[in-house]
């Protein structure tokens, strides 16, 4: 099977996950649902706290095609969907996209007039995939334990490999003393305005050595969104702990959080995506509800 290098780098980082993460998410809500597929959490334990550090995490609020506190709505590939959402509005991911036509609408969107023809290992889903990034979520020095939902739709049943996800991606901000150093990275500019953020990959005109007032990224997480039915809002949570304060090469300051499509190609949807501080009787609880992939695969 013809596999391209995105789609590539993607199963390599979904097997890294399984190492990582031996389990995956059980379902259980958030919001009022549409469907009767997601389950009410019962886990009887008290948050540090319930608030969404997430802006607009619901996707409920914006203007125009552009939803409040989301970058990387392009009206292409990443959409706010403003009917399709568990309930309401949602984000709307199409990886079936052919890169062409990205390519096309993005240089000329006022007459890009129709989608082209080409192969299935053409499109976005098989390269790059689709995202888009939440506004910046700053971490104090107290916090330890989170725990990161999301409500998602996909396409087709997951495998082993190929899920949606929603990436936790962990910053801190490049001092004079680091940037001297000259590494280098891909350093991408997320929100208007906003400072760059290093990443794993890019165009090539976005490598660079790093500057003082960029973010590098130092932590890494996900909460894979291994969907049991194709076109089926399904609910995902996951617990995760933040390295502790002493072990500062590790311990981010600021986060950002990405949810993330790619294959099999096609429509998904994100809603109602929440990341909130957490006790760790809270974070245990939940992780001890969510499958293993032998489970999954039953």
């Amino acid at each position: 099977m013809k596999i391209f290098p995105y789609l590539l780098i993607a199963a390599m980082l979904a097997m890294e996950l399984q190492a990582q993460q031996k389990k995956t998410p059980k379902q259980f809500g958030t919001k009022k649902p549409k469907t009767e597929t997601v389950e009410e959490s019962q886990s009887g334990t008290p948050s540090v706290s319930s608030e969404n550090l997430i802006v607009n995490g619901d996707i409920e609020a914006g203007k125009g095609r552009e939803a409040k506190g989301w970058s990387g709505i392009d009206g292409i590939t990443a959409k706010w969907d403003k009917e399709g959402g568990n309930p309401g509005k949602c984000i709307l991911f199409d990886t079936s996209v052919l890169q062409k036509d990205k390519k096309a609408f993005k240089e000329d969107e006022a007459n890009f007039k129709e989608r082209g023809k080409g192969g299935q290992y053409d499109v976005v889903g098989a390269h790059e995939g689709a995202w888009v990034y939440s506004e910046p979520i700053d971490v104090t020095p107290e916090d330890r334990y989170f725990i990161i939902e999301a409500d998602v739709m996909a396409p087709a049943k997951s495998s082993t490999l190929f899920a949606p996800m929603v990436f936790i991606r962990g910053f801190v901000p490049v001092t004079a003393e680091m940037a001297a150093k000259g590494d280098s990275a891909w350093y991408h500019t997320y929100h208007k305005g906003g400072p760059a953020y290093s990443e794993m990959f890019g165009p090539q005109e976005l490598y660079r050595p790093c500057k003082e007032g960029d973010y590098l990224m130092l932590y890494k997480h996900t909460l894979t969104c291994r969907v049991s039915k194709p076109n089926t809002w399904e609910h995902f949570a996951m617990g995760f702990k933040l390295p502790e304060k002493d072990m500062k090469r590790f311990r981010p300051t600021r986060l950002l959080i990405k949810p993330y499509a790619f294959w099999p190609a096609g429509i998904y949807r994100f809603d109602n995506i929440v990341l909130r501080r957490a006790t760790p009787q809270e974070a245990t609880q939940i992780n001890a509800r969510r499958k293993s992939i032998r489970e999954f695969e039953k």
